[in-house]
């Protein structure tokens, strides 16, 4: 019985007290009804002509002795099986204790993801707006990069409608002086009449050289200047197309960049929520667990009243037993110390005399005190 107490409580500690309990109950009720059996043999054998010997009468108050000595034993293995389901209850409430602070810790934890995957939804709300404002800036710089594009080669072409035109003209103008050479050679007969008006137009053809070629250098410096200054403006704003190439590309990069770090986050949060759904379910589980347990430890302290119930009548009834043994050993000393008494005693009644119905008192008082 010892080591199945032992190990019991290792396995299931609750269950076991509660087994134990109505069992030791029934021991001690079966070593009541024993004793009193015992006793009521012992009484129904001693009849109005039965007496016991003294020998007798001490082998039955050492059997009465062992009796007690064995509940002692018994009530000890008792107080023992008690300790042991105290320490169990209180490992229980400790196992209770830090399941729930292992709740609280996964709440906070909870609280926490929640926390991060609202920070996350904001961070992409912004990202998606500053996207959509450097897309309508680099939209805006390509229209007005094409219009000036456009402006700059209406220019061009107007100046090639100007050159052209000064090209008919001096065209024209030496097709003029090739007809005056050749009417001068035709007018030679003319040529006192006409010198005048051939100096004049000699003068004017000089004067429209000069114009044209002043004209020719004003436009060709002119050309080239606007040339030059549409040239630096076409690098300029080439270098600013590649800027902008560069930093679309860049921002395309991190675009890309920010929507994988997004898909990571929102593949992060899925499975942040898978482990939040089995962390609830775990939850509830313990939830569960803790309600049996609850329930078991509530069964364990009722077994626990109970045992203890029992463990007061069995201290009760070792006191008395107590109180029993020492009376008799008190009047065992104080029979022992009167042998010459008894002996006495015996000569004067006779054996002749020992089967009447009559009793000593003190015996009579001596089997009074055993009976509980």
């Amino acid at each position: 019985d010892g080591a199945e107490g032992d190990a019991g409580p290792e396995q299931e500690p609750v269950r076991d007290v509660g087994a134990e309990v109505p069992q030791k109950a029934k021991e001690l009720e079966l070593m009541e009804n024993l004793l009193t059996s015992k006793q009521d043999e012992s009484w129904e054998q001693r009849g109005p002509r039965a007496s016991f010997s003294r020998q007798e009468r001490s082998r039955l108050l050492w059997e009465d002795v062992s009796v007690v000595e064995e509940d002692a034993t018994k009530v000890t293995a008792l107080k023992l099986r008690l300790d042991e389901s105290q320490k169990v209850l209180l490992k229980e409430r400790e196992d209770k204790l830090a399941l729930s602070k292992n709740i609280e810790k996964l709440e906070g934890e909870l609280s926490q993801w929640k926390i991060k995957y609202e920070e996350l939804n904001k961070n992409k709300q912004e990202v998606m707006k500053q996207l959509n404002i450097l897309k309508e800036i680099h939209q805006d710089e390509l229209g007005r990069i094409s219009e000036d594009l456009e402006d700059e080669l209406g220019a061009r072409s107007s100046m090639d409608k100007k050159l052209a035109e000064l090209r008919a003209e001096m065209e024209r103008l030496q097709a003029e002086n090739a007809a005056e050479w050749g009417r001068r050679e035709r007018l030679e007969t003319e040529k006192l009449n006409l010198e005048r008006e051939n100096k004049k137009l000699r003068a004017q053809i000089e004067d429209l050289e000069e114009v044209l070629a002043r004209k020719r250098r004003q436009t060709a410096s002119a050309l080239d200047t606007d040339l030059k200054t549409i040239q630096a403006e076409l690098f300029e704003k080439n270098k600013e197309l590649a800027d902008l190439k560069h930093i679309h590309t860049k921002l395309k990069k991190q675009y890309q960049e920010k929507m994988a770090e997004l898909a990571h986050a929102n593949r992060r949060v899925e499975q942040h929520e898978g482990e939040v759904k089995k962390l609830r379910l775990r939850v509830e589980e313990l939830k569960k667990e803790l309600a049996q347990a609850e329930d078991e430890l509530d069964e364990a302290h009722n077994q626990t009243r109970k045992l203890q119930r029992s463990l007061d009548e069995q201290t009760e009834q070792s006191e008395s037993f107590q109180v029993q043994l020492e009376h008799l050993q008190s009047r065992l000393r104080r029979q022992q110390s009167a042998p010459l008494f008894g002996k006495m005693r015996s000569a004067r009644f006779g054996p002749d005399d020992a089967g009447d119905g009559t009793s000593d008192p003190d015996e009579d008082e001596d089997l009074q005190i055993q009976v509980p």
